[in-house]
C-alpha cells in the first residue's frame, strides 16, 4: 500500500475498469525486519529493485497499473485484461527461513487465480480459492512445497484469467515467519568467508559448500560471524586444509540451545583461466561474457525458467561462469538485445567440464524475437562427439569457434533480434567464458602476451616495475591474491608502470595486464 493521491474516478474512466475495489485489504501486523521479506506492502520495507510490471508478452500488459488507488490513497497492483502477470525480484531471494507467503487479492469475477513462486527449481501452481468476487481475499500459503528451490526465489507469476474481461488487484505481497523467542535463538544473521557473505546464505540453512579454484593453496577463513540475537555466543573452528571443514557453533542466550553451521571448502573446476581472446576492433565484437571485451547489458545469466544454476567464479583474475544442473540454462539480455548476423560472422565460446564427453552433447541456441515480445524463431547448433566434444579433452578448455552459417535457422528468422541465449546439455556441470560473436578480424598488433611484458624485480619487497617490450600502453592493471580477490587496480595508460607491493602480505599474486591489443596474466611474488 504505497502512499500517493490519485482521483479514483479518473483512473476508472481512463483504464476502463468495469468493477474495481474501493477499499484496501486489512493492514498487516507489525513484524521484526528479520521475520518478513516484503515484495509489495506499505507496512514493511520492500525488496529493492523489484519490477512489478515485466513484459512477458502477456495480454493486458499495456494497461497494467502498478499504482492503482482504490480511493484511499493506499496503492495496490491492478491487472486488468488479465490472463497472466509477473513480478520480477531482480535477484534471487532465499525464502527457506520463512514459513508463509501472504497475499491479499481482489478478483472481479468467479475464476480462481493461481500464484507461482518462480525459482531455479520446479514451477508449482498454488491455487487461490475465490471466496467472493468483488471483495478482498486474504491468503497465507505455507512456504514448504511452494516452489522447487526455496533458496533461489526470483519471480511471482499469476495466471488463470481469460485475458479480456477478467481482472485482479494485489496488495500486501510478502513472505513471513513466526517471531522466535530471543532466549532460544541460536541462528546467524550473517556468515562471511574471506570478507564476503557466503553465497546463498540464510539463517535457516546450516550446511554450505564453498568452492575454490583447483590449485588454490591459501585456505579460506571465516572472517565475520553475526548472531541473530546479540546476546547469543558462538565458537569458531576454521578449516586448515583444502578440502576441509569449518564450523560455527552458536549458543543461544539461554545457555543451552545450540546450533552448528558447517562450511565444506572444496577445490573444483579449471585451475587456469580460459585462453585470452585476441584484440579485436570494438565494432567487430558483440560480447555476452568476456573480460577481453565490453559486454552487452545482460539482465540475468541465470534465468529461472531453466533448472540449471549459474554462479560466477574468478580464476587468475578472470571472471568465468559455472553451470550446475544441466539440463538447461538460459541467459536473458532483453535490455541488450542485438542484431546478431547482419555484421557478425562467427560465434565463439570456451567451455570446460570434467564430465566424460563420450556420447554427450552441448546444444546452444540464440532466441530471435523479430522485434516483438517473444520468440518467433532461433539459431541452433549442437556440439557433439562427432565435431567438438572429443573424448579425452575432459578437464581442458574446449574452444567452440564456428561460422554463424553452421547454425540451423528455425522458422526462417534473419537473426537481427537476438534476445536470449539457451544451453541444453547432458554434461551436468560446465564452466564457460569468452561467449561472443565476432567478425573474425583482429587488431594489427595482436602479439600482446606473456613475452610482451617484463616485471622486475620479481620477487620484490616494495615495487614491481612493469614494462612492455614493444612500447604498447598498459591500459589497466588488476592484481589478485590466491583466492581470486582483487587487492590492487590501476589505469596507468603508459608503457611503464610501478605496482606498489609495500602494503601487501608476503605471498603469490596474479596481475592481469591489459593493453589495447589484448591482455596477459603475470605471476608476482612478494617477500
Amino acid at each position: 500500500m504505497k502512499k500517493i493521491t490519485f482521483l479514483m474516478m479518473f483512473l476508472a474512466v481512463t483504464l476502463g475498469y468495469a468493477q474495481v475495489p474501493t477499499d484496501n485489504a486489512t493492514a498487516p501486523p507489525a513484524r521484526d525486519a528479520g521475520d518478513v521479506i516484503s515484495i509489495f506492502s506499505g507496512v514493511y520495507t520492500d525488496v529493492a529493485g523489484v519490477n512489478y510490471n515485466p513484459n512477458w508478452g502477456q495480454a493486458g500488459f499495456g494497461s497494467a497499473n502498478t499504482a492503482f488507488d482504490p480511493g484511499t490513497g493506499d496503492l495496490v497492483l491492478a491487472y486488468p485484461n488479465f490472463n497472466y502477470q509477473g513480478i520480477d525480484f531482480n535477484a534471487t531471494i532465499p525464502i527457506n527461513a520463512m514459513e508463509f507467503l501472504h497475499v491479499d487479492i481482489w478478483v472481479n469475477g468467479t475464476f480462481n487465480p493461481n500464484i507461482y513462486v518462480i525459482s531455479s527449481g520446479a514451477e508449482i501452481a498454488n491455487p487461490i480459492t475465490n471466496t467472493g468476487a468483488g471483495s478482498w481475499i486474504s491468503v497465507d500459503i505455507p512456504v514448504a512445497g511452494i516452489t522447487g528451490n526455496l533458496s533461489s526465489a526470483i519471480q511471482f507469476k499469476f495466471d488463470n484469467g481469460n485475458g479480456s474481461t477478467d481482472a485482479i488487484y494485489v496488495d500486501n505481497l510478502y513472505f513471513w515467519k513466526t517471531a522466535s523467542d530471543p532466549a532460544t535463538d541460536a541462528t546467524l544473521s550473517d556468515l562471511q568467508i574471506d570478507g564476503a557473505t557466503i553465497p546463498g546464505f540464510s539463517s535457516a540453512t546450516t550446511e554450505y559448500t564453498y568452492p575454490v579454484a583447483a590449485g588454490t593453496t591459501v585456505v579460506p577463513v571465516i572472517t565475520s560471524v553475526t548472531t541473530s540475537n546479540a546476546n547469543a555466543t558462538f565458537n569458531l573452528i576454521d578449516a586448515t586444509t583444502i578440502p576441509g571443514m569449518a564450523f560455527v557453533t552458536v549458543t543461544a542466550s539461554d545457555g543451552t540451545t545450540s546450533q552448528t553451521y558447517t562450511v565444506s571448502i572444496v577445490a573444483e573446476g579449471p585451475s587456469t583461466a580460459a585462453p585470452t581472446p585476441p584484440g579485436r576492433p570494438a565494432a567487430d565484437v558483440i560480447s555476452i561474457l568476456s573480460d577481453a571485451y565490453n559486454d552487452i547489458s545482460v539482465d540475468t545469466y541465470d534465468t529461472p525458467w531453466c533448472p540449471g544454476t549459474t554462479t560466477p567464479l574468478m580464476i587468475e583474475g578472470n571472471t568465468l561462469h559455472k553451470i550446475t544442473g544441466l539440463g538447461c540454462e538460459g541467459i536473458d539480455f532483453q535490455s541488450g538485445r542485438f542484431d546478431g548476423t547482419t555484421e557478425m560472422t562467427r560465434f565463439h565460446m570456451d567451455i570446460w567440464t570434467e564430465t566424460d564427453l563420450q556420447d554427450k552433447s552441448f546444444n546452444i541456441k540464440f532466441s530471435d524475437w523479430a522485434g516483438g515480445s517473444g520468440e518467433v524463431g532461433a539459431y541452433e547448433y549442437s556440439a557433439t562427439n562427432a565435431n567438438i566434444l572429443t573424448p579425452g579433452n575432459e578437464g581442458t578448455w574446449i574452444s567452440i569457434d564456428l561460422p554463424l552459417s553452421a547454425f540451423n535457422v528455425i522458422n526462417g528468422v534473419d537473426g537481427t533480434d537476438f534476445v536470449q541465449f539457451v544451453i541444453t546439455s547432458n554434461l551436468g556441470t560446465v564452466y564457460y567464458d569468452n561467449l561472443y560473436l565476432h567478425k573474425n578480424t583482429v587488431l594489427s598488433n595482436t602479439e600482446f602476451n606473456l613475452e610482451s611484458v617484463s616485471v622486475s624485480p620479481n620477487p620484490t619487497k616494495n615495487n614491481w616495475n612493469v614494462k612492455t617490450s614493444n612500447g604498447q600502453n598498459i591500459t589497466a592493471v588488476e592484481v589478485y591474491d590466491n583466492l581470486g580477490k582483487q587487492v590492487l587496480n590501476a589505469v596507468p595508460n603508459a608503457s611503464e608502470f610501478a605496482i606498489n607491493a609495500s602494503e601487501l602480505k608476503d605471498g603469490i599474486y596474479l596481475a592481469k595486464i591489459v593493453s589495447n591489443t589484448g591482455s596477459t596474466t603475470v605471476k608476482l611474488v612478494k617477500n
